[in-house]
C-alpha cells in the first residue's frame, strides 16, 4: 500500500470489501436466514418501535333480499402490542501500523470474522421467534405464537399447536389444521402450506416426506401429494435447533398469510474513525444494524413440539 496517500476512505473501502461478503454470506439449498422471504415478511420502518393491532373483519357476506338495505359490515380492532427496535453493533480497533506495513492479511481475518459473526447475530436474533414459539414469543393476544388456546377478537378459540413428531401423517394433520384455520372473525381462511421449517436434525426427514416422487417410507406405489400438489418448500435453520437453545424435534408449517415479520429500521452500516483522532493511533472500524422481529397473531402458521 502507498502509505503516503492512505486515508480513512481507502481503509474503509478495503475493510468493507472483506466485511460485506461475509455478512451477506452464501445461500445454500434449504438453508434459510433472516433475509429469507419464505420465513419472514420483511418491512422497512422509520421509527424506533412498531405499534401493531389485530384486525378482525366483518365475516362472510349476508344474503340481501331485493328490497332490503345492504347488510352493514362491522369490523373490530384490538390487542395492541409494541415491538421495540434493538441495535446490534461491534467495532474493531485496527492498527495503523498494520496498514502502513502492508499487513492487510492479518486485518482481513479479523474483519471477515466480524462480518460472519454479525450475520450469525442477525439470524440468531430473527429465529428466536421460532426457538421460543411455544413459550415466550408472544402474539398480540398474549399467547405464545404456537398455542392451543388463542383467543380471537370475536371470542373464538383457535388451536395452532400439535405435539406429534414429524412424519407423513403429522404433516398431513398440520396441513388440514392450516387450511381449516379460522381468522379473527371466525371465517375459515384457507391458508395454503408454503414452507416447512425444521432444525438440521429433521432436514433429511422433511425432504424425504415432501420431495420423494412417491410416498416416502412405504412399499406402496402411491403418488406423493406433498411433492406433486402442495409444492411445499423445506427450510432449515441451525438457529432453531437444540444447539442454539431450541429443539431438535419441533417443526413449523408456514402458510402464505403468516404474520411473522422482521421490521428493519437500519440495515447493516459500517463506519470508520481515523487514527488521527485516537490516542493509540488505531483506526476504529464499526458496524451496526437495527431491527425487531415479531408476529401479530397465529394466522398462517402451525407448529408442533414433535415430542409424541
Amino acid at each position: 500500500m502507498n502509505t503516503s496517500s492512505l486515508n480513512p476512505n481507502i481503509v474503509k473501502t478495503a475493510l468493507d470489501k472483506v466485511f460485506y461478503p461475509e455478512f451477506n454470506g452464501e445461500m445454500h439449498p434449504g438453508l434459510v436466514t433472516a433475509e429469507s422471504s419464505s420465513v419472514f415478511n420483511i418491512e422497512s420502518i422509520d421509527s424506533s418501535a412498531v405499534i401493531s393491532e389485530i384486525f378482525a373483519g366483518a365475516g362472510l357476506w349476508d344474503l340481501k333480499p331485493e328490497v332490503q338495505d345492504v347488510p352493514e359490515a362491522n369490523f373490530k380492532v384490538g390487542n395492541q402490542q409494541t415491538f421495540t427496535v434493538s441495535e446490534y453493533a461491534q467495532s474493531q480497533d485496527i492498527s495503523k501500523n498494520l496498514f502502513d506495513d502492508n499487513k492487510f492479511g492479518v486485518v482481513s481475518r479479523a474483519v471477515a470474522d466480524m462480518g460472519r459473526k454479525g450475520r450469525m447475530t442477525r439470524d440468531r436474533n430473527a429465529f428466536a421467534i421460532f426457538r421460543n414459539a411455544f413459550t415466550t414469543a408472544l402474539t398480540n393476544d398474549g399467547k405464545a405464537l404456537i398455542a392451543d388456546d388463542h383467543a380471537t377478537l370475536k371470542g373464538i378459540t383457535v388451536d395452532n399447536k400439535l405435539t406429534a413428531a414429524l412424519s407423513e401423517s403429522s404433516l398431513n394433520d398440520a396441513i388440514i389444521m392450516l387450511v381449516e384455520q379460522k381468522s379473527q372473525d371466525g371465517v375459515i381462511s384457507g391458508s395454503m402450506p408454503k414452507t416447512l421449517l425444521v432444525p438440521p436434525k429433521l432436514f433429511k426427514t422433511a425432504c424425504e416426506i415432501t420431495e420423494s416422487e412417491l410416498r416416502s417410507g412405504t412399499g406402496n406405489n402411491d403418488m406423493n401429494a406433498y411433492s406433486t400438489k402442495y409444492n411445499i418448500t423445506v427450510a432449515m435453520s441451525p438457529w432453531i435447533g437444540a444447539a442454539a437453545g431450541g429443539s431438535d424435534t419441533a417443526w413449523f408449517l408456514l402458510g402464505d398469510n403468516h404474520s411473522v415479520t422482521r421490521w428493519v429500521r437500519q440495515g447493516i452500516e459500517t463506519a470508520i474513525v481515523d487514527w488521527k483522532f485516537q490516542r493509540n493511533n488505531n483506526y476504529i472500524y464499526k458496524a451496526s444494524f437495527r431491527e425487531v422481529v415479531g408476529a401479530l397473531d397465529y394466522a398462517g402458521i402451525v407448529g408442533s413440539t414433535g415430542l409424541s
